[in-house]
């Protein structure tokens, strides 16, 4: 229909001539041609179709909206001893509540589509993306990660996060603010704290920087942690361990360091990569027994960091193009 655009509004030629007629019926100098327009509209009546999930959904809102009519109408009526209200009037009467309606529903349903449209941010290899959310909360993603978050938020801040991020939140005791990775959830009100959660890692780490978070696992509750307090869950065992970290290493990638404590290869793997931009072959079974602790600066080359690691387990490597495939040196 032409009187309603994508954005939700009216045509501007449809929502004047609207106007116009209502004039004219308040007059009664409206024309017969007029009220037959007005009819026709109704009769035509269909709200944007992008406001419709499909034609059953349509068909509801527009059964609701008789229903609204009908009561307008209903609740207007006069005693049968007054003068019966012209026909006119009625159509000005519902003219005006579907016109109402309309516009309770676009905004309704713009409501409804900002928090339901779901933005993404992604930081590609060898880049540390800083932003802020809708709720000015301060996100930063490190190379790799991406997050999904609502154009508004609702009642409950929510975001998706898949990679590393650190979360400077934005206090709202009325308001929580939840991370929602594959394995765990992570609910807060106002703190700092860094999340790791890469889809291909058995473990899921939260490490608070500021502040308290409450740690939970299909909704039900693993722990609480404050400042210096790191949790780290692992999928396959179903289980999760608490330490105290050095506050100070908890978000160094953020400042242009690589900072890897007592990991496993895999993980050693999947930080070079996202950092790096390449793909790196290995046998897990040949790399599973050790671990790695590394710290340096992200503008070492990846020559220079595979031979730090080197010089702590000695492997040997080969670099064709973006692909390096690392033995253990025996």
């Amino acid at each position: 229909m032409s009187y309603i655009q994508a954005n939700g509004y009216y045509h501007v030629n449809d929502q004047e001539k609207i106007k116009q007629i209502l004039s004219r019926l308040d007059t009664g100098t409206c024309t017969q041609q007029e009220l037959e327009w007005l009819q026709s509209w109704y009769d035509a009546q269909e709200p944007a179709t992008q406001v419709f999930r499909n034609d059953a959904h349509r068909q509801l809102i527009q059964q609701d909206m008789l229903q609204h009519i009908h009561a307008e109408i209903a609740d207007e009526a006069i005693p049968a001893s007054d003068p019966v209200t012209p026909l006119y009037r009625r159509w000005w009467m519902a003219a005006a509540v579907i016109t109402g309606l309309l516009i309770t529903v676009g905004l309704l349903f713009k409501k409804y589509q900002d928090r339901h449209d779901m933005l993404l941010a992604s930081a590609g290899p060898g880049e540390l993306k800083e932003f802020l959310l809708p709720d000015s909360s301060r996100v930063w993603l490190n190379a790799g990660a991406s997050l999904k978050y609502p154009r508004s938020f609702g009642e409950v801040r929510t975001v998706v996060l898949e990679g590393e991020a650190f979360f400077d939140i934005h206090p709202d005791s009325r308001h929580p603010f939840e991370v929602h990775t594959t394995e765990i959830n992570i609910q807060v009100l106002g703190t700092s704290f860094d999340v790791k959660a890469h889809p291909l890692l058995d473990e899921t780490q939260v490490t608070v920087k500021t502040g308290m978070v409450k740690v939970l696992h299909h909704q039900s509750g693993l722990d609480v942690l404050s400042a210096n307090d790191q949790l780290t869950f692992s999928r396959s065992a179903q289980q999760y361990m608490k330490s105290t970290v050095n506050n100070e290493q908890v978000n160094e990638w953020m400042h242009g360091m690589l900072s890897l404590s007592q990991v496993g290869f895999a993980e050693l793997v999947v930080t070079l990569e996202n950092q790096y931009g390449v793909k790196i072959r290995y046998n897990p079974a040949e790399m599973k027994q050790d671990e790695y602790t590394l710290r340096c600066s992200t503008k070492l080359t990846i020559t220079q960091v595979l031979d730090i690691i080197n010089s702590i387990h000695p492997i040997q490597y080969d670099i064709h193009d973006n692909e390096i495939t690392i033995h253990k040196k025996y």
